[in-house]
Parts: C-alpha cells; sequence; structure tokens
C-alpha cells in the first residue's frame, strides 16, 4: 500500500480523469470507481476480488526488510566509530583521518551523520502504508477533484448510466453521496444537481410510441431509482416534488409501480408522510400492488 496519494493523484487519478463515462461502463473498469465510492462491497467485489486487496508481494516485503536491518546496521557502525574516535589519542587522530579517507562514497552516503537516506518510517508504509485508510479515500477521491468530476459525468450521462447494467451502480453510488458519506458536505450542490437530472428524466411523459423504455419501466433504471428512494431521503424528495406528485396512478403498473411503492417502504419519516396521501389510496383500491417480495415478508 502506497501512502504518496499526491504522487497517485499526479500519476493515475489525473490520467482516470479523461475517461470517467468509459470506466463507469466497463464491467470491469468500473470496480476501480465503486472500490472508492464504496469500499470492499461484497456486492461489486467477489470474494477472490476482497481476498487480492489483502494480498502482499513476499519479494517486496523481504526486500524492505533487508533494507531496514541494512539501515540499522549502518547505524550503528557509524555510531560505534564516532565512539572509538572519541578514545583515540589526539596524535593518532590524523593517522585516523587517513583512514576515513579511503572509505567508499557509498559508505559515505550511507552513514553521513548518522542517518539514512531513506529513513526507516518510510520503508515501513512501503509494507503497509501508516495512512489512515479512509484519509487515504478522501484524499484520493474528493481532494483530487475526481468525485467531483464524476458527479458531472453523471449528470451528463444519466440516462445511459441508469440503463445500464454496469452504470447503474456507479451513479448510484454517486448519488447517494459514497458510503459513510463522504461525498456530503463538500459535494452537496453538485449532488443536488445529480438529483434534478434524475428527476427530469423521471418527470417525461409515458409514451407508448417512443421506441426508449421510460426511465421508471426499464429494468435497471427503475430498480437503481427505488433504491436511491430507500437509501437517499434527499433524492427521493426531489423526485417526487419534481416527477411523481400528482401522477403516481399513471405509474402503478409494471416496473414503475416498484418505484412509485418505495416512497412508502422508506424508512425516513418525511418520505413516507410526503407520499402517503396519494399513494395509501391507490394501496387501499387494489391499484397499486404491494410488491411479492415485501407481502410475502407481512404475511410471514
Amino acid at each position: 500500500m502506497v501512502d504518496d496519494t499526491k504522487l497517485i493523484t499526479k500519476i493515475i487519478i489525473r490520467e482516470l480523469q479523461t475517461t470517467l463515462k468509459e470506466l463507469a461502463l466497463d464491467k470491469s473498469a468500473r470496480r476501480l470507481l465503486l472500490q472508492l465510492l464504496h469500499p470492499n462491497y461484497s456486492r461489486y467485489l467477489n470474494t477472490d476480488g476482497l481476498v487480492s486487496l489483502n494480498l502482499t508481494v513476499p519479494s517486496l516485503c523481504s526486500k524492505n526488510e533487508s533494507e531496514i536491518k541494512s539501515k540499522k546496521l549502518s547505524r550503528d557502525e557509524e555510531s560505534s566509530k564516532e565512539a572509538a574516535k572519541s578514545d583515540i589519542p589526539e596524535e593518532n587522530l590524523d593517522e585516523e583521518s587517513t583512514k576515513e579517507v579511503a572509505t567508499t562514497d557509498s559508505d559515505m552516503e550511507a552513514t553521513e551523520s548518522g542517518k539514512s537516506d531513506t529513513p526507516e518510517e518510510n520503508l515501513n508504509s512501503a509494507e503497509g502504508g501508516k495512512k489512515d485508510p479512509s484519509l487515504r479515500r478522501r484524499e484520493l477521491l474528493v481532494n483530487s477533484g475526481l468525485a467531483e468530476n464524476l458527479i458531472d459525468v453523471c449528470i451528463e450521462n444519466a440516462e445511459e448510466l441508469l440503463t445500464s447494467n454496469f452504470g447503474k451502480e456507479v451513479i448510484f453510488e454517486v448519488a447517494k453521496g459514497g458510503s459513510d458519506g463522504i461525498l456530503h458536505p463538500t459535494l452537496d450542490e453538485k449532488l443536488n444537481n445529480l438529483h434534478e437530472a434524475i428527476a427530469e428524466l423521471a418527470a417525461k411523459p409515458k409514451s407508448d410510441e417512443s421506441e426508449e423504455e421510460h426511465v421508471l419501466e426499464n429494468f435497471h433504471s427503475s430498480r437503481t431509482i427505488r433504491k436511491l428512494i430507500l437509501d437517499c431521503p434527499a433524492f427521493a424528495s426531489t423526485l417526487w416534488k419534481k416527477s411523481l406528485e400528482g401522477k403516481c396512478q399513471l405509474w402503478a403498473q409494471g416496473h414503475s409501480s416498484k418505484v412509485v411503492y418505495a416512497f412508502l417502504e422508506s424508512s425516513d419519516s418525511e418520505v413516507r408522510k410526503v407520499a402517503k396521501e396519494e399513494l395509501q389510496p391507490l394501496v387501499d383500491d387494489g391499484t397499486l400492488k404491494i410488491p411479492e417480495t415485501k407481502q410475502s415478508a407481512n404475511e410471514n
């Protein structure tokens, strides 16, 4: 693990910034973004992938250990020399100095002032990294500007990402602010713009003549929007006001019904309250069906 996040940002993150859309839509490449947005999540990484994150390279570790020992020995030898020198009679100092001149340049560099060019703590960081993982993650994702640019990409390509089997997970994690709310409050304004962009897509009129599926009826996007309603109250509020209020009967059938019913499933009381007046009558008269999984759970 490398602690030099500035170097990683300069060399790697900067290069990624130019291909964020392609990364988000790629089956494998998206995992790099997802790991920053939601680290070590089994939904995005299989068992082998999670295990690989904890692997070390034995040759590098053994090399670091030998380097550390070598530097320690060099310092110990230098200390011994200094101690011995203090015991040498003044008349023999010139002779001792002559011996020291014969020392190779490499030895001099390794022992100059009793210090190493590579501090021990830096060698240790090469083994496992001492920086707190959450701090490293924030520096790479937020401070680097990666998250801000990723939000912009999500806004510009919201429909394509939502309806993509792979891109949907990236836009979901971004829209909810990442795990542990890492994108809040720094990028709240940008996230609100993303919520608005998704709500605008959902507000488009339903049309049987259109060749493209509406985002509330598409298999991938409808499930992603439903998850956002459940996990992100701020998004749920925006979606309700911009897209669904007064129109729920129109979307009470098919894939879109799961989106509508999610307002009643929300753990946020304000989200449930704002939608209940319109949705409860639809549930009572059978227009809006309780999802089968939810109904089975209630019966059990």
